[in-house]
């Protein structure tokens, strides 16, 4: 592995610039991409029944897994590619693969081709830390601050009308119709934001290490089947042994790799600053905590009302009168997360407080969820958490990362968030279960068994919390970011950037 030896090099923006046209335009279509993540994760879980009817299996759930699986192994690969290439360039074939995979599924004969196109769907969750590296390369560091957290929060349009645009499509063309709809978009986006984004000007002189990320991608899906997968074969079957012996293999053999690899796919080297533990520590926790009540506060509300101690007997669209302020908080908290960082915030500031609302939120939630303002109170208190949460790690990591590893580390920590992302769920539907019951309307969980998960998960972010401000916390009161580091692949800003009079300064962005 190569060592951490900090250097000046030069910045590819001046910190001068403020907020031009193209700057807005960037912003939006950039965090239209974000929203086009939320659809295409959302689309299969309203559109299944219809997906069952013409292949009729009990494997749907396939179809959300294999989606997060093939996201979580692309955002370090692709990253890794991005600081290579270049970040707009392996964005557009990130958006257009996803475009491919949509029409793969919108043309599926049967169901492996369907699973076969949600994979390629998938990649566009590199997408996340590819849009915020753009962004520190490309932008002033003022405009870039705001913009990484917006793009990353979302503009929360999709959570609001998702259920009815996906509802519409699927009543007038089935469910090829969300599919044909998702392709459209994505192409639109691609070429809006091949456009209108500019090219960042940094690149490694590296190899792209196809070893590792052959490792790595060994590694992270066999694990994360077992985990998705053991509940249903049994922690100690054989075939769920035999999965999980094959992640960790691999994943020994990744860090081996990575060990004498000159220029690894990921730095771990990276890793030992308290800043990108902090980032990753963090980030995982609000992201699987985010799950967790963008799963629980649909449940309670749509449950039969007067019935289990809970539940307002909500339908779909009713739902947005909690959906819609949960949206709000968390893009609201975004913007505003965004604004203070680019006056000289620490971001870590704000993550500290999105790990001190997830208690209260959750604890709240767990008590008081019988009436259609305990649960707007909750989902207040939670959509701020999730827009802080959300908002922090691109400037986290932005801080804490050299510029010529920006795609890969962001990939990385967020391979970390997708993957506690992936398994919290697991974790709290084992817990769910013994409290399930099978009713004529489906399985109905006990207000009791939400109420011992809430508290679990309340828990254990009042120990995250213990642990960033005491362990992890950077007392560094310099809004200066990381110096890039040298090692044996080479840093250059191409020819299409001189360096201005702020070369050999440290980079930009707080």
């Amino acid at each position: 592995m190569r060592e951490d030896i900090s250097i000046n090099k030069p910045s590819p923006v001046s910190d001068s610039g403020g907020w031009t046209s193209q700057l807005v335009m960037t912003t939006l279509f950039l965090a239209m991409v974000l929203e086009a993540l939320a659809l295409g994760s959302s689309m299969v879980t309203i559109g299944l029944p219809s997906i069952l009817k013409e292949f009729p299996t009990d494997q749907g759930g396939w179809l959300l897994t294999t989606y997060y699986l093939a996201g979580a192994v692309a955002a370090p690969v692709l990253g890794k590619f991005s600081d290579i290439y270049g970040k707009r360039k392996v964005l557009l074939l990130t958006l257009l693969a996803s475009c491919a995979g949509a029409v793969i599924c919108a043309l599926a004969v049967n169901f492996p081709m369907l699973i076969a196109g949600r994979a390629l769907q998938g990649v566009i969750m590199a997408s996340i830390s590819l849009s915020y590296s753009l962004i520190r390369d490309t932008f002033p560091s003022k405009p870039a601050a705001i913009a990484a957290s917006i793009t990353v929060t979302g503009m929360g349009a999709f959570s609001i009308v998702a259920p009815s645009l996906i509802g519409w499509l699927v009543d007038n063309w089935g469910f090829r119709g969300m599919f044909w709809f998702d392709t459209a978009w994505m192409g639109a986006l691609a070429v809006a934001i091949l456009l209108v984004a500019k090219e960042s000007p940094l690149r490694r002189d590296a190899n792209p290490d196809l070893l590792g990320a052959l490792f790595l991608a060994a590694g992270v899906v066999p694990l994360l089947v077992w985990v998705s997968m053991s509940r249903t074969w049994g922690w100690m079957s054989a075939q769920a042994l035999i999965v999980a012996a094959v992640g960790v293999v691999s994943m020994i053999l990744f860090y081996s790799h990575t060990k004498r690899s000159s220029d690894p796919i990921i730095n771990l080297g990276l890793f030992r600053r308290k800043q990108l533990q902090f980032a990753t520590l963090t980030g995982a926790t609000g992201y699987a905590l985010a799950g967790t009540a963008g799963t629980i506060l649909p449940l309670m509300a749509t449950a039969p009302e007067g019935t289990l101690g809970y539940g307002l007997g909500f339908t779909t669209s009713q739902y947005s009168f909690i959906a819609t302020p949960f949206a709000l908080c968390t893009v609201l908290a975004g913007a505003v997360l965004g604004t203070l960082v680019s006056k000289g915030r620490h971001p870590q500031v704000f993550m500290a407080l999105s790990m001190t609302l997830w208690p209260i939120g959750l604890v709240l939630l767990a008590f008081r969820n019988d009436t259609l303002v305990d649960l707007v109170m909750a989902a207040l208190i939670l959509g701020t958490g999730v827009g802080l949460a959300n908002g922090s790690v691109p400037n986290l990591v932005i801080r804490a990362t050299p510029p010529d590893d920006q795609g890969s580390t962001s990939g990385a920590v967020q391979l970390c968030q997708t993957g506690f992302g992936a398994v919290i769920p697991v974790v709290m539907f084992a817990v769910l279960a013994r409290y399930a019951t099978i009713t004529p309307s489906g399985i109905q969980y006990s207000e009791d068994g939400f109420r011992i998960w809430l508290l679990i998960a309340a828990g254990f972010a009042v120990v995250v919390l213990i642990v960033a401000r005491t362990l992890l916390w950077d007392r560094n009161k310099t809004t200066a970011p990381v110096q890039a580091e040298s090692g044996s692949g080479k840093f250059s800003t191409g020819s299409a950037v001189e360096p201005g009079p702020e070369a050999g300064l440290a980079p930009r962005i707080p």
